[in-house]
This record gives structure tokens, C-alpha cells and sequence, in this order.
């Protein structure tokens, strides 16, 4: 709904496979005769990759009135009369509007993430060794994901796996083609003494449409814990149900870690870290 016409809205939505319709309720404010015009363009990716745009054009209809059911598929508008062209996008008196890049979330931050760890923090230290972190995410029915975009940090040290693969040990990563509607996210770390923390923000992109349906999530206290991990723990079917949670230790930027930089760019991933699993590599896009 908008309600600026300087600025255009984007919005992302799921197509029935058969028939759409496009209906548009345009309203024209004040008491007395003023300009009034609707722009629109509409682009639809199909399952093969093919795209089609469709605009406002003289092959819309319009009415003078809303009649009940309007925007239904089962609507008959036969009769209504095309609607009138009043000119190119920039005519006046509108002339050029802002135009968002897309319907897509705001960029991936850390700034909701949670430092977590296992419950073996006292005093603010924890034992020496490595440790199991896991979220598994179920997607809405008939949704998958095509890629996954990871913010990653550890006090000491980690590696990232994506269903089973390694995605790396740093910090930024942009993995392609998770390709399933279970997605399970594990990180092996590792703490060499003093403070020990993991913290990380993750953001699937969907492939329902094509400009940016996202579901992004962050470290909290529903991710899960292993002290002693078994063996297999980082593969896509294990299950972890039965795995404490994670313990909060606080909100990005808290002592003793700040606020940790962020790359600009997708990291170039080192070796795993001493005892990680070995997995094939995910797909990175670099």
C-alpha cells in the first residue's frame, strides 16, 4: 500500500502455476480535480528461467467506480474500457519517482546476534577445547533456498558447515544452492582459554521470486550445543533435537569481544580449524 507517489514500493510475491490476476485499487486524495495516474511494472520469472515484464499500458482496464470482488481471478471485467495512456515514466507532473532496488530485506548485520556458548562459562572463562554449534531451519511449505550469506565470528576459532558441507573458517561467506527446505547450519569451534563466544547472523534467500525474499536469522538461544560432539554431527540428517540449547552471553558489541569488525567483501576461507570433520566444500560465490 502507498500512499507517497514521489516514491514507487516494491513488493515480492508467490504466483498461483495457473491463473493471475493483477488488480490494482487506485485512490485520487483531495476535495477537488487533480492530477491522478498509476505506473506499474511487473516482472515474472518463470520455473525454466524465462522472464516476462508486464506495465500499465492501454491493455489494462479501468472503471470509474470499485465493484465488490474486483481484484477476484473469477471477475469478469470484458466490458470495462481500456485504460487511458497519459505518457512515458518521467511525464509531468510526476517526472522521475525514487525507485527502491528491490523488495529485499535490509543488509545482513550482526547488530540483532547474540554471542552464545556452551554452560561451561564461569567468571567469564571456559574450558580449552572445541565445541558443536547447530540450527536446523525448516522453510514454509513449497519454499527452498538458493543460497545462504553468513556473518561469522568465534573466540577462538571455527569452521562452518552448510548440509554437511564446510563452508569455510572466517568471517563472510555466501554459499549457493542449499537447495532443500530442511537447512541446518553447525559451526565447530574452538576456544584456546579465557573467553569463549560464537556469533552469527544467516540469510537465505528463497527462490519463490526473484527479487529477494529472504529469511534471516541470528545466534540466540535456540541454537543447539554439544561439549563432546558425536561423530556425523555436522551432516544435514543428524539429529540434534536432543541437545541443550545454547547459553546467551550477550548481545553483539558486549565485553570482551566489541564490536568486531565486518568484511565488505565475501572472505577467503583458511584450513578448518584442528579436529573439524571432513566434508566435501560447499560452493562458495565468491
Amino acid at each position: 500500500m502507498g500512499h507517497n507517489f514521489k516514491a514507487a514500493e516494491a513488493y515480492c510475491i508467490r504466483l498461483a502455476p495457473d491463473c493471475n490476476v493483477f488488480a490494482v485499487n487506485a485512490t485520487n486524495d483531495l476535495t477537488v480535480r487533480n492530477p491522478a495516474g498509476l505506473l506499474a511494472t511487473i516482472q515474472i520469472k518463470y520455473t525454466d528461467g524465462f522472464t516476462d515484464t508486464i506495465v500499465t499500458d492501454a491493455n489494462w482496464h479501468s472503471f470509474t467506480s470499485v465493484p465488490n470482488g474486483f481484484q477476484n481471478n473469477d471477475f469478469d471485467d470484458s466490458a470495462w474500457p481500456p485504460a487511458t495512456i497519459e505518457g512515458n515514466y518521467g511525464v509531468a507532473p510526476w517526472n522521475a519517482v525514487t525507485i527502491p532496488s528491490s523488495a529485499s530485506s535490509t543488509p545482513l548485520t550482526l547488530s540483532d546476534a547474540n554471542w552464545i556458548w556452551t554452560n561451561e562459562v564461569s567468571g567469564g572463562n571456559a574450558p580449552v577445547g572445541t565445541r558443536a554449534f547447530r540450527k536446523d531451519i525448516t522453510l514454509p511449505t513449497g519454499q527452498r533456498a538458493t543460497s545462504a550469506t553468513f556473518l561469522v565470528d568465534a573466540d577462538n576459532g571455527y569452521t562452518l558447515y552448510l548440509q554437511g558441507n564446510i563452508v569455510g573458517s572466517g568471517d563472510d561467506y555466501t554459499s549457493a544452492n542449499p537447495s532443500a527446505s530442511q537447512i541446518s547450519i553447525v559451526a565447530f569451534t574452538a576456544n584456546t582459554g579465557g573467553p569463549a563466544g560464537f556469533i552469527a547472523a544467516v540469510e537465505l534467500e528463497m527462490e519463490d521470486c526473484d527479487c529477494g525474499s529472504v529469511t534471516s536469522f541470528v545466534t540466540d538461544g535456540t541454537w543447539k550445543y554439544s561439549i563432546s560432539p558425536p561423530s556425523g554431527f555436522q551432516n544435514a540428517t543428524f539429529d540434534a533435537s536432543g541437545w541443550p540449547n545454547a547459553v546467551v552471553e550477550g548481545k553483539y558489541g558486549i565485553a570482551p569481544w566489541g564490536n568486531v569488525p565486518v568484511p565488505d567483501t565475501i572472505s577467503t576461507s583458511v584450513a578448518p580449524i584442528p579436529g573439524a570433520p571432513a566434508a566435501m566444500s560447499a560452493k562458495v560465490v565468491q
